[in-house]
């Protein structure tokens, strides 16, 4: 197949390498491993903090309609405490 073909034409290529630049392409694979391993951790924290955020949205949204019951039941008692003043 072509997979196999593409495999054994690259081990191929990387035996006729000089021994330097297989250090050096064997310092980039580390390199790359590594910012590899960066983005995945970084894609899991943009999870993690996207469902912190939405439940953070579901806390105020719940804070913000307690807040107004509790403002239009104060206003009720100050328009019946100026009521009583009158």
């Amino acid at each position: 197949m072509i997979v196999e073909e593409s495999v054994l034409n690259l081990t191929e290529f990387i035996s006729i390498l000089p021994p330097s630049v297989i250090e050096r392409i064997e310092g980039l694979t580390v390199i790359l491993k590594a910012v590899g391993i960066a983005v995945i951790v970084y894609f899991i924290y943009i999870i993690i903090m996207g469902i912190v955020n939405l439940r953070r949205a579901k806390r105020i949204k719940n804070i913000e309609k307690k807040v107004g019951s509790i403002d239009k039941k104060l206003n009720i008692l100050l328009k019946s405490k100026n009521k009583k003043k009158s």
